[in-house]
């Protein structure tokens, strides 16, 4: 398992998030208003601290995933681990991160094929937060198809589903589903049977 960004003396031999699978058409930063990339391990702090703002502005539809670890060697062995499992970029501005997006890759017994989850997408009041948000998506877009999947999928919160509504390309289909979660933490260790 790799070690957290603040373990790493150089950060330059640090490594980067999914390097294993990557293509550098699917890595390469994305030009604009803010800089997008592939996290890196050295953004470590900026990302969890992100990853904390955004969990606390969306708490009462987080809440019954249950609380977060402490630590983040779990998420650290996922994104720079191989096999990796969780894709994520971050987005910066003046030398600040302001934004970032994160998605995990599965495979669908029903359609016999990869899909591509966006799990997170987040980025913080500036004036160009909108594209900020629209490039950080089509990171991930761009990512799913490099990889080969059959589809992005990204489940949100009722709140927010009409704001990203109108700006999700035209080809995208909202599916009425009902997503359950089961917190395993909150079993305090009990066998439970399902």
């Amino acid at each position: 398992m790799s070690a957290p960004a603040l373990l790493y003396p150089n950060p330059s031999a640090a490594p980067v998030a999914g390097r294993a699978r990557r293509s550098g058409a699917a890595s390469a930063p994305i030009a604009g208003p803010a800089v997008i990339r592939a996290v890196r391990a050295e953004d470590g702090e900026s990302l969890l601290r992100l990853c904390r703002e955004h969990a606390g502005r969306t708490s009462s539809e987080r809440a019954p995933f249950g609380p977060g670890r402490g630590d983040a060697s779990d998420l650290v062995e996922a994104l720079f681990d191989p096999p990796v499992r969780v894709w994520a970029w971050i987005a910066e501005a003046d030398g600040e991160a302001i934004g970032y997006a994160g998605a995990v890759a599965g495979c669908s017994l029903l359609e016999r094929g990869n899909y591509f989850q966006l799990e997170s997408l987040y980025a913080r009041a500036h004036p160009q937060a909108q594209e900020i948000e629209r490039r950080l998506f089509l990171q991930a877009l761009r990512m799913a198809r490099t990889l080969g999947c059959l589809n992005l999928q990204w489940r949100l919160p009722a709140s927010q589903a009409a704001r990203i509504e109108a700006q999700l390309p035209a080809v995208a289909v909202r599916t009425d589903s009902v997503h359950y979660v089961l917190p395993l933490a909150a079993q305090d260790g009990a066998a439970h049977d399902a």
